[in-house]
């Protein structure tokens, strides 16, 4: 049974320790398309290639030849859903995102906007080398180092948001898009997080 998958992107690649710590905990890895790209570069090895296949290299193809590969010919979504489609077929709960970011900004910014699709269905955390980003829903509380700096970015009207052990904190406040709170600071650990409505990302620096 998969109960966490590492999902892998075509995007800048992410160092070699916070890509095998991932690996380490995740029961599948999966890379979207290119993604296989990067995962030869940094030294993770897929168990499934997802995607319509234009981007990753014949080369590539041919090392991870033991990796199940599934072609998704249609082109009305993005490598990325494409992988995540499959996961939710799976019933797959937890799912980290390496790789999203950097490269392209429309792929970074639609990497970005495509996860509330899944949210309901999974637990979503974008990973980097500096971050790790994910969608608030609810109330979520996190540790972290005092200092650390963490950013709200609405997709859409948000409201009853709730912060505690920041800098700046919020009592049932509004944002709409276009508000952006960025460079927060924690305060207090761990610090907490209440959204009530709307589509909010949560990104907390990576010390």
């Amino acid at each position: 049974m998969t109960s966490r998958a590492l999902v892998v992107c075509n995007g800048e690649p992410p160092s070699r320790k916070l890509s095998k710590s991932l690996a380490r905990r995740a029961t599948l890895i999966a890379a979207a398309d290119g993604g296989a790209n990067v995962c030869k570069a940094i030294g993770l090895t897929p168990d499934i290639i997802i995607g319509d296949l234009d981007s990753i290299k014949q080369s590539t193809l041919r090392y991870f030849r033991k990796a199940e590969v599934m072609l998704v010919r249609r082109q009305d979504d993005t490598d990325l859903e494409k992988v995540l489609d499959e996961l939710r077929r799976r019933r797959v709960r937890d799912v980290d995102i390496l790789a999203a970011t950097g490269k392209r900004l429309d792929f970074t910014l639609g990497n970005l906007c495509v996860i509330w699709k899944y949210v309901k269905q999974m637990n979503i955390v974008f990973q980097g080398n500096s971050f790790y980003a994910l969608p608030v829903s609810g109330q979520l509380s996190l540790r972290a180092k005092r200092g650390t700096t963490v950013s709200l970015l609405p997709f859409g009207p948000c409201g009853g948001i709730t912060l505690r052990g920041l800098r700046y904190p919020l009592t049932n406040a509004s944002m709409r898009v276009g508000d952006i709170g960025v460079s927060n600071v924690v305060r207090k650990s761990p610090f907490t997080v209440s959204v009530k409505r709307g589509r909010m990302l949560l990104i907390v620096e990576r010390p």
